[in-house]
Protein backbone atom coordinates (compact mmCIF):
# COMPACT_ATOMS: atom_id res chain seq x y z
CA UNK A 1 0.00 0.00 0.00
CA UNK A 2 2.60 2.51 0.47
CA UNK A 3 4.31 1.81 -2.47
CA UNK A 4 1.49 2.54 -4.32
CA UNK A 5 0.89 5.73 -2.84
CA UNK A 6 4.41 6.70 -3.38
CA UNK A 7 3.97 6.08 -6.67
CA UNK A 8 0.65 7.90 -7.27
CA UNK A 9 2.56 10.64 -5.62
CA UNK A 10 5.02 10.39 -7.92
CA UNK A 11 3.42 10.18 -11.19
CA UNK A 12 0.52 13.15 -9.80
CA UNK A 13 4.07 15.64 -8.89
CA UNK A 14 5.71 14.12 -12.83
CA UNK A 15 2.13 14.78 -14.35
CA UNK A 16 1.65 18.63 -13.03
CA UNK A 17 5.53 19.58 -14.02
CA UNK A 18 4.95 18.25 -17.34
CA UNK A 19 1.47 20.28 -17.41
CA UNK A 20 3.42 23.70 -16.13
CA UNK A 21 5.73 24.23 -18.81
CA UNK A 22 4.47 25.79 -22.81
CA UNK A 23 4.84 23.55 -26.04
CA UNK A 24 6.36 25.53 -29.32
CA UNK A 25 6.03 24.67 -32.47
CA UNK A 26 8.28 25.52 -35.15
CA UNK A 27 9.59 24.90 -38.68
CA UNK A 28 13.39 24.79 -39.86
CA UNK A 29 15.10 25.60 -42.76
CA UNK A 30 14.32 22.03 -44.41
CA UNK A 31 10.73 22.45 -43.83
CA UNK A 32 10.60 20.35 -41.13
CA UNK A 33 8.15 21.25 -38.27
CA UNK A 34 9.50 20.70 -34.62
CA UNK A 35 7.28 20.77 -31.39
CA UNK A 36 9.21 21.33 -28.17
CA UNK A 37 9.52 23.40 -24.57
CA UNK A 38 12.20 25.58 -25.57
CA UNK A 39 11.87 27.50 -28.45
CA UNK A 40 14.71 28.30 -31.20
CA UNK A 41 16.39 31.55 -30.81
CA UNK A 42 16.69 32.82 -34.34
CA UNK A 43 13.18 30.99 -36.03
CA UNK A 44 9.37 32.00 -36.63
CA UNK A 45 7.83 30.23 -33.47
CA UNK A 46 4.49 29.61 -32.72
CA UNK A 47 3.33 29.56 -29.21
CA UNK A 48 0.76 25.90 -29.18
CA UNK A 49 0.12 26.27 -25.09
CA UNK A 50 1.72 29.43 -23.13
CA UNK A 51 3.53 28.71 -20.21
CA UNK A 52 2.67 30.63 -17.33
CA UNK A 53 6.36 32.32 -16.53
CA UNK A 54 8.25 35.58 -16.30
CA UNK A 55 10.60 34.44 -18.53
CA UNK A 56 8.13 33.74 -21.10
CA UNK A 57 6.46 36.97 -20.86
CA UNK A 58 10.11 38.80 -21.32
CA UNK A 59 10.95 35.91 -24.36
CA UNK A 60 7.26 37.15 -25.44
CA UNK A 61 7.95 41.14 -25.47
CA UNK A 62 11.63 40.24 -27.36
CA UNK A 63 9.66 38.56 -30.20
CA UNK A 64 7.21 41.24 -30.73
CA UNK A 65 9.96 43.52 -30.96
CA UNK A 66 12.29 41.55 -33.63
CA UNK A 67 8.99 41.29 -35.40
CA UNK A 68 8.84 45.18 -35.25
CA UNK A 69 12.04 45.41 -36.52
CA UNK A 70 11.39 43.15 -39.40
CA UNK A 71 8.80 45.27 -40.32
CA UNK A 72 10.10 48.49 -39.90
CA UNK A 73 12.83 47.26 -42.22
CA UNK A 74 10.57 45.59 -44.89
CA UNK A 75 8.85 49.30 -44.47
CA UNK A 76 12.21 51.32 -44.95
CA UNK A 77 13.37 49.31 -48.27
CA UNK A 78 11.18 51.27 -50.79
CA UNK A 79 12.17 54.60 -49.75
CA UNK A 80 15.97 53.42 -50.20
CA UNK A 81 15.41 52.45 -53.70
CA UNK A 82 13.99 55.84 -55.25
CA UNK A 83 15.55 57.88 -57.21
CA UNK A 84 16.69 61.54 -56.93
CA UNK A 85 14.42 62.49 -59.71
CA UNK A 86 11.18 60.91 -57.86
CA UNK A 87 9.18 63.29 -55.93
CA UNK A 88 8.33 62.05 -52.92
CA UNK A 89 4.12 62.08 -52.35
CA UNK A 90 2.77 62.93 -49.38
CA UNK A 91 2.67 59.98 -46.70
CA UNK A 92 -1.10 58.17 -46.63
CA UNK A 93 -2.74 58.13 -43.60
CA UNK A 94 -2.10 54.11 -43.74
CA UNK A 95 1.76 54.83 -44.05
CA UNK A 96 1.28 57.29 -41.11
CA UNK A 97 -0.52 54.82 -38.74
CA UNK A 98 2.08 51.79 -39.83
CA UNK A 99 4.69 54.14 -39.14
CA UNK A 100 4.14 55.23 -35.73
CA UNK A 101 3.31 51.71 -34.91
CA UNK A 102 6.90 50.58 -35.81
CA UNK A 103 7.85 53.99 -34.06
CA UNK A 104 6.54 52.78 -30.74
CA UNK A 105 7.42 49.33 -31.23
CA UNK A 106 10.61 50.16 -31.67
CA UNK A 107 10.85 52.19 -28.40
CA UNK A 108 9.53 49.56 -27.22
CA UNK A 109 12.22 47.19 -27.59
CA UNK A 110 14.93 49.89 -26.82
CA UNK A 111 12.79 49.79 -23.49
CA UNK A 112 13.29 46.14 -22.74
CA UNK A 113 16.97 46.06 -23.91
CA UNK A 114 17.75 48.70 -21.95
CA UNK A 115 15.56 47.38 -18.88
CA UNK A 116 17.28 43.81 -19.53
CA UNK A 117 20.66 45.38 -19.87
CA UNK A 118 20.78 46.82 -16.37
CA UNK A 119 19.31 43.69 -14.95
CA UNK A 120 22.33 42.13 -16.21
CA UNK A 121 24.86 44.59 -15.60
CA UNK A 122 23.54 44.60 -11.64
CA UNK A 123 23.90 40.91 -11.53
CA UNK A 124 27.21 40.23 -12.97
CA UNK A 125 28.28 43.37 -10.90
CA UNK A 126 26.87 41.91 -7.33
CA UNK A 127 27.66 38.28 -7.74
CA UNK A 128 31.78 37.79 -7.94
CA UNK A 129 30.82 34.19 -8.64
CA UNK A 130 28.84 33.83 -12.04
CA UNK A 131 27.32 30.54 -13.41
CA UNK A 132 25.69 29.45 -16.89
CA UNK A 133 24.54 26.79 -18.52
CA UNK A 134 26.24 25.62 -21.03
CA UNK A 135 24.82 24.19 -24.71
CA UNK A 136 24.93 20.74 -23.15
CA UNK A 137 23.34 21.35 -20.24
CA UNK A 138 26.31 21.65 -17.90
CA UNK A 139 26.47 24.49 -15.34
CA UNK A 140 30.00 26.44 -15.77
CA UNK A 141 31.73 29.43 -13.67
CA UNK A 142 32.36 31.95 -15.73
CA UNK A 143 36.06 33.02 -15.22
CA UNK A 144 37.01 36.73 -13.90
CA UNK A 145 38.57 38.26 -17.53
CA UNK A 146 35.36 36.81 -19.26
CA UNK A 147 33.17 38.28 -15.95
CA UNK A 148 34.71 41.69 -16.66
CA UNK A 149 33.86 41.25 -20.66
CA UNK A 150 30.54 41.07 -20.06
CA UNK A 151 29.91 43.97 -17.43
CA UNK A 152 31.58 45.91 -20.25
CA UNK A 153 29.42 44.45 -22.74
CA UNK A 154 26.46 45.12 -20.64
CA UNK A 155 27.36 48.54 -19.80
CA UNK A 156 27.43 49.14 -23.58
CA UNK A 157 24.52 48.10 -24.66
CA UNK A 158 23.04 49.77 -21.90
CA UNK A 159 24.60 52.97 -23.20
CA UNK A 160 22.89 52.33 -26.59
CA UNK A 161 19.35 51.40 -25.29
CA UNK A 162 18.57 53.76 -22.70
Amino acid sequence: MRTFIATLTLGLGLAASVQADGIFKWVDDNGVVHFGSQPPKQEQVEVVKAPKSERFKQWQQEQDALIAQRKMATASEPVSEKTAGDSEPAPQPEQQNTQAAVSQAEKAARALRCRNAQQRLQELQSHARVREVDASGNYRVLPEQERQQRIQQARETAQTNC
